[in-house]
Formats: structure tokens, sequence, C-alpha cells
């Protein structure tokens, strides 16, 4: 995949920051689970609270509703304030037929709600590093191995 094949308008309107390193966010996320030992759920439920991610199986795990009214730049706040901000660099796991990218952090927390808005709010998130994950299920909660709010 090229950064000509991204359709996603927030990955387009960042284009010039991002650098796709998988063409499936979802054959990446399996291998990911697989090399780093992550907890799954196997479902196929549309309910909107279900996660990709087993978080009551990880140690560290909070959760908070990410889209209350006016809470927006609260939520910036808090991300800005967490050990993500120390982050370089997040890869951002769009889902179906969409490509994994790598987005500097800054960029991310400035506009965090864009980029979730543009997943239709479910994403999941690692650090570069894979130390840190969020995954965004569709009841609009954040979930993650490290406190942000």
């Amino acid at each position: 995949m090229t950064r000509e094949d991204i359709k996603n308008w927030k990955l387009v309107e960042v284009i010039s920051n991002i650098e796709i390193i998988a063409d499936d966010s979802d054959a990446y996320f399996e291998s990911l689970a697989k090399k780093l030992d992550i907890p799954l759920i196997n479902h196929t439920s549309t309910d909107r609270e279900n996660t990709q991610i087993n978080w009551s199986k990880l140690i560290g795990y909070h959760r908070f509703f990410l889209d209350g009214e006016g809470e927006e730049e609260e939520n910036k706040s808090a991300f800005r304030k967490s050990i993500l901000s120390r982050k370089e660099n997040l890869i951002l796991l769009y889902g179906y037929k969409e490509p994994a990218v790598l987005v500097p952090t800054n960029i991310f927390i400035e506009d965090w709600e864009d980029f979730m808005a543009s997943s239709q709010w479910e994403i999941i998130i690692f650090s570069e590093d894979l130390k840190l994950m969020m995954e965004v299920s569709r009841d609009y909660n954040l979930h993650s191995n490290f406190k942000i709010k």
C-alpha cells in the first residue's frame, strides 16, 4: 500500500506525517497479539461494548468514557499528562482493509478525537515500543493498560 492508496479522511489530512507500517491492520494486529501474548476475545457479537482484547486478563487495566459532551479538551489534557506523551510515536490500527500507520504522538494527542472518529470509534493503538496499548470500543470507552484519566 502506498500513501496514494489511503482513503481515510484523517490519514489523508496528516499523510505527510505518517508512515505505513503494514497494509492490513487486522493481519498486523493478529501477529502482534501472538508475539506479545495478548489475550483476545473470540466473538462475533455486534455488542457495542465488546473489544478484541480481553482487558480483564491484563494487569493495569483502565477504562474511561471517551466521548462525554464538552470533554474534548479534558481528554487531550489527560493524554498529555499520561505516560503516553513520553512516547515518540504510536501505531494506529485502523481495522478492516485499512493500513497500520505510525503517527507522531504529539499529532495524535492534538487531534485525538478526529483520529478516533475517522476509525468510526473502533481502533487499537500501541506505542511504538509496544509497551502501551489502547482500544476504543463502539460504546465510546477507551480501554488501556496504563492510566490516562
